[in-house]
């Protein structure tokens, strides 16, 4: 159905991606992977640059919270590959798009950043791609699904989603480097 030449796509409506979700998780996974291994290894190199090796500077130890904020704003940046118009690189290229599996309109920046939020559990992400191409665990999650962008679904761009998005995406990134920190120190105390 269509009304005002925007696509309305109906809950419980098939996704009509002929790609899957496997080809476009992998190809999205390789260019953010490579544009944030990029950003980190020039931060890393201009870290280097300013303070030299870090086991030989006199700066006070403090001063390692400036590198896990950016860090943590790096790999938000991974959560919110989706959040500005419901495509990442990969959905561009292939000229695909995230909506809401309710409503059918372009999926906003906090629904994009839940849906991505699974990711930290790829495993079972690319298994579950695997049976059910249509929709990942993050899509069924956060209510959406990847469609063919036909151009037609226009949204606003809301810098306060997107603000709101990127807090959330650091917020998980941080709570997994306490996760992984208190693993740490729980295995050294045994």
């Amino acid at each position: 159905m269509v009304r005002n030449n925007i696509p309305i796509v109906k809950p419980g409506d098939p996704s009509p991606t002929s790609t899957g979700n496997f080809k476009v998780y992998s190809i999205s996974h390789f260019i953010m992977t490579f544009d944030i291994g990029i950003i980190t290894l020039v931060l890393i190199g201009i870290g280097y640059l300013i303070i030299g090796n870090p086991s030989d500077s006199n700066l006070p130890e403090w001063l390692v919270v400036i590198p896990i904020f950016l860090g943590s704003m790096i790999f938000s940046a991974y959560f919110n590959k989706d959040a500005i118009k419901g495509k990442s690189p990969a959905k561009r290229i292939l000229g695909l798009i995230i909506v809401d599996n309710k409503t059918g309109e372009i999926a906003n920046p906090i629904k994009s950043v839940i849906r991505n939020i699974t990711l930290v559990f790829w495993p079972i992400e690319v298994i579950f791609s695997l049976i059910s191409p249509n929709r990942r665990i993050g899509d069924f999650i956060a209510g959406t699904k990847v469609i063919p962008d036909n151009q037609t679904l226009k949204t606003e761009l809301k810098i306060g989603d997107i603000i709101i998005a990127l807090i959330i995406g650091m917020i998980v990134i941080f709570l997994i480097m306490i996760l992984s920190y208190g693993i740490r120190e729980f295995n050294k105390i045994e």
